[in-house]
């Protein structure tokens, strides 16, 4: 059996342990939660890369980045003739595109980066027929399609409006914790909520239909709309744990010194700053970790409403939703904060859901997956073939047949003379191998979840090391995709 439909939400930068079908009691979820009993909850989903572009066209190709050559942001893709929506439209798929895409450079002009936007949807966009795009992430994020729809609501950049002011609420704080004057039921969410409902409502009877959304949170800056309640702090559990210093770019990292150090590239560092993570007091990471949360209980509440404009549209029974994000957040676990050169399950390890009534029985699934299957178990719902690809369909795991993979991948490369990195995950070991160092991870996930014993350097593990090695991607081929720019 074949699905008519398709739907893949992802957000950005989202921790597995944000909703509560994930195991966080403290979570409130009930949407995101309800989709995942109705279908299948991946335990063991990983990311191919820990910051946005490399891991989102990732998911467009089912390549890992050293083969499809978009090795981290601000690279321009080298072309999306192989991406999901250029083969479904091929196919005769209705293809569009809603909210935050991040393929294509934002820091100079790009087919995303535009001097200005239409206020229709853009056409022939990443292999998609149609596109509205928003570049950024909250008050950042006033752009594109979305910025013409807040003015249609009345709300104008450049006019001193209150609802585009924020408060930061932590001086000099690399997340930008904020409340924001923008009532929640203007934020880009909704704005994606509606964008669909109108798609479903303009689909030609009879032709499927691929729709890929973008939410834009909980990625930083953790700017809240003020009238949306906070997820109380004292529920919230704090940051878990500290890193090995032996890992030296950590160290540089987690002192603020990365990007000045040998670890450095040509820009700032991929997904964070020269912040000085060891800096923060208690009570400022407990406020970002509660800021950080709320996001997704309104994101949540975004998605109740999204199924719900499915189902009044008569499309929620013969669609196949696939629900996850680009990558985590260390969000203080291990001392460090946002994301970057960090193989832990913070930033790798991700939420994933995959719901479609009568075609996915409900179950959990244990198994180590990766975002990289989501472009061929696509393509085999959709009776299409999968070539090329390093990632594997998800649907024989799904109705119970064999699965033998030993281990799904990731990879970093701030620059191909900075600090990479190369992973492998299997479902009891983790290693990391860093391309020219001496020092690496290897963490027993069965033993250790929390990823405290380093096991890398203990000889006793030599063969194990050995071993997990062979599952390890090859270097990325060169060259690779240009990069003008840091984002």
């Amino acid at each position: 059996m074949s699905t008519k439909n398709i739907v893949l939400i992802t957000t950005d930068q989202q921790r597995y342990d944000s909703l509560g079908c994930c195991g966080s009691s403290w979570m409130r979820t009930p949407s995101l939660d309800a989709l995942a009993a109705s279908g299948a909850r991946f335990s063991r989903a990983y990311c191919t890369n820990p910051v946005c572009t490399p891991s989102r066209v990732s998911i467009m190709t089912g390549k890992l980045p050293g083969r499809h050559g978009s090795y981290n942001i601000g690279t321009r893709v080298r072309t999306t003739e192989d991406f999901l929506s250029a083969r479904l439209t091929a196919a005769g798929w209705r293809t569009h595109h809603i909210g935050k895409a991040h393929f294509y450079p934002w820091d100079v002009p790009s087919e995303e980066n535009r001097a200005s936007y239409p206020e229709e949807p853009l056409r022939d966009f990443a292999g998609f027929e149609t596109a509205e795009l928003t570049v950024g992430h909250t008050d950042w994020g006033v752009t594109g399609h979305y910025e013409h729809w807040l003015r249609r609501h009345g709300v104008v950049k450049g006019r001193h409006m209150p609802e585009l002011q924020v408060r930061r609420l932590i001086p000099g704080d690399a997340y930008g914790t904020a409340d924001w004057g923008l009532p929640a039921r203007l934020h880009s969410g909704w704005w994606i909520v509606e964008r669909a409902e109108a798609f479903l409502r303009s689909l030609e009877p009879g032709r499927p239909f691929f729709l890929n959304l973008g939410f834009q949170d909980p990625h930083h800056p953790l700017a809240v709309p003020s009238d949306f309640p906070k997820l109380p702090m004292d529920a919230i559990p704090p940051a878990r744990g500290g890193y090995d210093p032996r890992l030296l770019h950590l160290d540089a990292l987690a002192n603020g010194t990365i990007e000045t150090s040998r670890f450095g590239g040509r820009f700032g560092i991929a997904g964070n700053q020269n912040t000085r993570w060891l800096d923060y007091p208690e009570e400022h990471k407990r406020l970002v970790r509660q800021y950080y949360y709320t996001m997704i209980e309104l994101y949540d509440r975004q998605i109740g409403a999204l199924l719900e404009a499915f189902r009044r549209c008569g499309q929620l029974e013969n669609t196949l939703f696939l629900v996850t994000t680009d990558h985590g957040d260390l969000l203080f676990d291990h001392g460090i904060g946002e994301k970057g050169p960090a193989s832990y399950e913070g930033v790798l390890h991700v939420p994933l859901i995959a719901a479609a009534p009568g075609l996915i029985a409900p179950q959990t699934v244990d198994e180590p997956v990766s975002l990289a299957d989501l472009l061929p178990t696509v393509l085999d719902y959709a009776g299409l073939p999968p070539a090329g690809c390093d990632g594997l369909s998800l649907r024989p795991l799904l109705e119970g047949a064999a699965w033998s993979r030993e281990a799904v991948c990731a990879e970093f490369m701030e620059e191909p003379d900075a600090v990479r990195y190369r992973c492998a995950v299997t479902k009891r070991w983790k290693l990391t191998v860093y391309d020219g160092e001496a020092f690496g991870e290897l963490y027993d996930l069965a033993a250790d979840p929390e990823e405290e014993r380093n096991l890398f350097f203990d000889p006793a593990y030599a063969s194990v090391i050995r071993e997990l090695q062979a599952q390890l991607p090859p270097k990325p081929r060169l060259p690779l995709a240009e990069r003008p720019c840091r984002c």
